[in-house]
């Protein structure tokens, strides 16, 4: 979809033929640079896509709505919301249609509420009121309906909130979230607690696992690789824990692996000893669907299926209060086992 009109030098339509092919070369250098950059983006290299949208802008005299939108983008998956907020701002003063503004206040609704990690009032009816502005462009956009639905539960405001997911799982049947939704609207707390994305894996003793499988368990992922020394330093005390709480029923631990050698995987975990389930993934997919960037990565499932905790890039020894985490949920499990035989 083209943004911007293509804007003639000073000069006007009475351009010399060199003076026309600099033009011409300029908006090819242009759309290659924007090319580039949405490419990265895809790619999720949010860095180099950032890059080249700056560049790209810069041969538009930093007046592209179309790279002011993509710098949001890009600013998203790096976590940097308060530039998300500015560059959709810049997307929206030059944009020349609704369906572009729609989407960047949807954009910059999102990253409000990312701010607000669930919690954050004040910043969760800034986020509503951003999706509302989006949804009074009457433009077909869908997404919008859905997050501001989580946005409404996420203030307890469920009727609202379930109203307008019901609209996106309506406007949009084949949505990427309908199934998301759907869970919400049968519990609100989806949206207000951390729950863990669901998730299904065979392990290298042939043992099918799912989160469906594992509820009412205290699951501990433990997102490693061969190649990473804070990793392999930690399986020590991994083996410690998985001992430790061996006679507990309630307890999981689970390794996923990074590597894309399976031999020296498995050859390396039969050495270490590391006898708890073990998966190796290969397509990155459960890495993407927890959205581990740095390992190792520890994550603490309830037996609900709410993430309790989580520490990122540090070895296990350094990654305070998890082993805390786990006793917490272990004992919650034991009792709440305990009422039910009384």
């Amino acid at each position: 979809m083209t943004l911007l009109l293509v804007m003639l030098p000073a000069g006007g339509p009475g351009l010399s033929e060199s003076s026309g092919r600099a033009a011409q070369d300029g908006d090819e250098a242009y759309k290659a640079e924007l090319f580039k950059a949405r490419d990265f983006l895809r790619r999720r290299n949010y860095e180099e896509a950032l890059k080249g949208f700056k560049r790209a802008n810069e041969l538009r005299g930093k007046q592209s709505a179309e790279c002011f939108f993509g710098m949001a983008q890009a600013y998203y998956g790096l976590n940097a919301f308060k530039n998300v907020k500015e560059s959709c701002d810049r997307a929206m003063e030059l944009a020349t249609d609704d369906d572009f503004r729609a989407r960047a206040y949807n954009l910059k609704g999102l990253a409000v509420q990312s701010q607000a990690e669930s919690k954050d009032q004040k910043k969760l009816a800034e986020a509503e009121e951003l999706f509302r502005q989006g949804l009074a462009l009457k433009v077909e956009l869908p997404i919008l309906h859905h997050n501001l639905g989580v946005a409404l539960l996420q203030q307890s405001r469920d009727p609202e909130g379930i109203a307008e997911l019901e609209n996106y799982v309506k406007l949009a049947p084949d949505g990427d979230f309908v199934e998301e939704s759907r869970k919400m609207i049968a519990n609100p707390r989806r949206a207000r607690e951390s729950f863990a994305p669901d998730f299904s894996i065979t392990t290298a003793e042939g043992e099918h696992m799912s989160l469906e499988d594992l509820r009412g368990k205290v699951v501990v992922l433990d997102f490693w690789g061969t190649w990473c020394p804070p990793c392999v330093a930690s399986i020590p005390s991994l083996r410690g824990l998985n001992k430790r709480y061996t006679k507990e029923s309630s307890f999981v631990l689970i390794g996923i692996s990074s590597d894309t050698d399976e031999e020296a995987w498995s050859e390396f975990t039969t050495k270490n000893k590391m006898i708890w389930p073990q998966y190796l993934d290969r397509d990155r997919r459960i890495q993407r669907a927890f959205n581990v960037r740095a390992f190792p990565t520890y994550i603490v499932v309830d037996h609900e299926g709410v993430i309790r905790y989580r520490a990122s890039g540090t070895s296990w020894e350094r990654s305070a209060f998890l082993d805390d985490a786990i006793k917490k949920h272990v004992k919650i499990v034991a009792k709440s086992e305990g009422n039910n035989q009384q």
